[in-house]
């Protein structure tokens, strides 16, 4: 009996020191989870905190892009209603004048050469050449969104009818070409900057650098500055229309290529859209 008393004995202190093995074992566990979730915890408040950087500086570009845009139509309301108001503005007759000062014969062949793809149907033929050229190389939204920069045009045209401004005279300035419409915006530099301007982005974002592309951007940068050069050399156009095609060109291409861009990234997270997993039988 007392034998036997002795194995119950020792069973129950095997029992106890097996009880408090497991419960060692166990909060070292809890205290291991612990010590991880903590880790874990400010491993993702560190991300928090770096990810909000980005976004700050996201919404501060935002806010001045918008403030620029802002103050850019302002500016163009501005210059639309003096320019309607006034025949010439400050700085135009003098403007003119000095860039025709010493004319040759090689600057004005070149700069009559800069404005002829502005031209019917000149400037028709290319934008359906770019057109079917990205349709091509299946670039099929690039290219319905370099069609509809035709708008500008259009929005150009109408604007030119309720400003009415008159071209500058040969009495003042030497004209190359007698134009019939009114002056005010420079339908080429509009043209040019919206038309070019974003054929020149898609050039850069579709495209890897190469030496073909790089000169075709800078073909692109090239006709939308010197373009307005030509404008006023040609006496085809004061500084003040040329300056309101650039202001209408910029806040006309802005929306466009945020609106493409907008549309490019819909449309590969379309494509790029999981399937669905077939259903498992019953």
């Amino acid at each position: 009996m007392g034998l036997a008393s002795e194995r119950e004995n020792k069973t129950e202190h095997e029992h106890d020191e097996m009880g408090g093995g497991e419960r060692d074992g166990a909060g070292e566990m809890l205290r291991d989870l612990a010590r991880t979730t903590a880790r874990d915890v400010d491993r993702a408040a560190h991300l928090a905190h770096h990810e909000r950087l980005p976004r700050g500086r996201v919404l501060t570009r935002g806010l001045a892009l918008a403030t620029i845009y802002a103050l850019s139509l302002v500016a163009l309301i501005l210059l639309a209603v003096a320019a309607h108001a006034h025949t010439l503005l400050p700085f135009d007759l003098p403007f003119s004048r000095e860039l025709q000062e010493h004319p040759t014969p090689t600057v004005s062949a070149f700069l009559a050469f800069i404005s002829a793809p502005g031209y019917f149907p000149y400037a028709e033929i290319i934008e359906v050449v770019c057109v079917l050229a990205l349709v091509l190389l299946r670039l099929r939204l690039e290219a319905i969104f370099l069609l509809a920069t035709a708008l500008a045009d259009a929005l150009g045209a109408l604007i030119k009818v309720l400003v009415n401004r008159q071209r500058p005279s040969a009495s003042l300035v030497h004209v190359a070409q007698h134009l019939n419409s009114p002056s005010f915006p420079s339908g080429h530099t509009l043209h040019y900057t919206v038309f070019y301007g974003f054929l020149a982005f898609v050039l850069i974002t579709s495209f890897r650098a190469s030496w073909w592309r790089n000169v075709l951007v800078a073909i692109c940068f090239a006709l939308i500055v010197l373009v307005g050069i030509s404008r006023v050399y040609l006496g085809e156009h004061w500084l003040t229309d040329v300056l309101g095609g650039y202001l209408l060109g910029g806040l006309f291409l802005l929306p466009v290529v945020a609106l493409y861009l907008w549309a490019r990234a819909h449309l590969n997270s379309a494509t790029l859209r999981p399937l669905p997993h077939p259903a498992r039988p019953e």
